[in-house]
């Protein structure tokens, strides 16, 4: 059993990589690493070109391929001062049968180069989830929702790796073969509950990782003891508070045992969570016999609860205590579980490392943020969902993943938007930071204190850069 993972707070909220610069090569010698598959005759336009061009059109708004390479044609003369594109720009057609053949894998390969040349995977944390790509879903009966797992660097918000769930498997078999590709040393890995699973805790403990996992009723076991655990302990930690007398067999519990509580206003709601954690884990039976890594155990309890006005347009939202026994207005009666959506939300978790319940509850927000931060912006703003691409939907997903991480980048470096359709509209009416991101290679990684100049070179124009 390895320590208590002082070795990974020191880098978990900044930057760590901002202390020194890495000169990254420019995007199309990276595109150029996946091999041309056509035959000699057929090579009409260059595919490090193509695929150019295609994220381009996506980093400036232009998210279906057709209207990608309609705005490289209207911007052709810019493009030739970077590309040769000696017959112009390929047909939507040609794109599509590019994307239908190149090697997804070696494709993939070649993102991890360029990303990884940007940011590491040791030393930081990563988030693993899931996205179902709906508009690929076969029109046939029987046929399932193609999925995607993502690996997210969740302190930056960039895109590390993708791989296609295979339809007659589950995340359960790709998730060890995600992980294989990269390297955790020192990584704090969060996934669902679909990745709580023996096997999976004991690759990522091998390859040098930390894990925070949620358990859910796919353990029923583990869940309920969790649950019964906690319940039991904030009782009496109550009692403790108040002098009364307690349990004498929780004691030494008590005495590992943290609560916090934290209220949140937003736009339209208030939000209380209570986060629970206890740094003993051999209450847990799983912990004796199947899961001997995990040393920490906790419950995160959120209740949200809707803003309400009178009609003198009064606050009159309920306090938690109140919404808990009587519900509101809006919502009589509060509804509990796991999904997404529901008022009273407990998630039970497991972890290796020995965390606060500071720590424990600033892990779990930056796994939910992947929702937000990845899959609302893929699925509104590069409109992923809507796309009907069957046979080259991953290689097309990965073009987005290109264009989404640049953009990121580029809000982070510059601070000339902070909302990915305002980036891409910088993109689009910027052709100094077109040639910074795209055509030119670039410090990846900045220091703070040079933010400003980069923002003001970018502004005066490509020549001053």
């Amino acid at each position: 059993m390895r320590g208590n993972g002082d070795s990974w707070r020191k880098y978990r909220w900044h930057w760590k990589c901002a202390e020194k610069t890495v000169l990254t090569e420019k995007l199309i010698h990276y595109f150029r690493q996946i091999p041309d598959y056509r035959c000699g005759r057929e090579k009409r336009h260059d595919l490090g070109e193509m695929l150019v061009c295609v994220t381009l059109g996506f980093l400036c708004g232009r998210t279906t391929i057709r209207r990608s390479l309609k705005w490289c044609k209207t911007h052709l003369e810019e493009l030739r001062k970077h590309m040769n594109l000696k017959y112009g720009i390929a047909s939507p057609s040609t794109i599509t049968r590019m994307l239908n053949g190149i090697d997804e894998e070696l494709a993939l390969y070649a993102f991890m180069e360029w990303i990884g040349e940007i940011v590491e995977s040791r030393n930081t944390h990563l988030a693993i989830d899931g996205k179902a790509l709906c508009g690929a879903t076969e029109k046939t009966k029987g046929e399932t929702t193609p999925m995607l797992l993502n690996v997210v660097e969740t302190v930056r918000g960039l895109i590390l790796a993708q791989l296609p769930v295979d339809s007659k498997t589950n995340e359960i078999t790709a998730i060890p073969e995600l992980l294989k590709l990269l390297d955790i040393s020192g990584s704090i890995v969060t996934i669902d509950a679909v990745g709580t699973q023996t096997a999976i805790m004991e690759q990522i403990h091998e390859q040098g990782g930390h894990f925070v996992l949620t358990v859910k009723k796919n353990q029923p076991e583990a869940y309920e003891e969790i649950h019964t655990f906690m319940d039991k302990l904030g009782a009496e930690d109550l009692k403790r508070k108040k002098g009364e007398a307690m349990d004498p067999g929780m004691k030494e519990f008590l005495e590992k045992y943290e609560e916090i509580s934290q209220m949140e206003k937003n736009r339209d709601r208030n939000e209380y969570r209570t986060c629970q954690i206890c740094k003993d884990a051999s209450n847990l039976t799983k912990s004796q016999k199947e899961w001997p890594h995990v040393q920490s155990i906790g419950r995160i309890k959120q209740v949200r609860i809707p803003k309400e006005k009178d009609s003198q347009g009064n606050d009159v939202t309920p306090s938690k205590e109140e919404f808990l026994e009587k519900g509101s207005r809006r919502i009589p009666a509060p509804s509990a579980g796991e999904g997404a959506g529901k008022d009273v939300q407990c998630t039970a978790l497991i972890s290796d490392l020995i965390l606060t319940a500071e720590e424990l509850g600033s892990i779990k927000r930056m796994h939910w943020s992947i929702e937000n931060r990845l899959h609302h912006v893929l699925d509104d703003t590069f409109r992923e969902d809507r796309s009907p691409a069957k046979k080259s939907r991953n290689n097309l997903s990965l073009i987005r993943k290109y264009a989404y991480n640049i953009l990121r980048l580029a809000m982070y470096e510059t601070g000339l938007a902070n909302i990915m359709t305002e980036m891409m509209d910088c993109f689009c009416d910027n052709a100094a930071l077109r040639e910074r991101y795209v055509f030119q290679s670039f410090y990846a990684h900045i220091k703070p204190e040079n933010k400003n100049r980069i923002k003001h070179n970018i502004q005066q124009g490509p020549n001053q850069d």
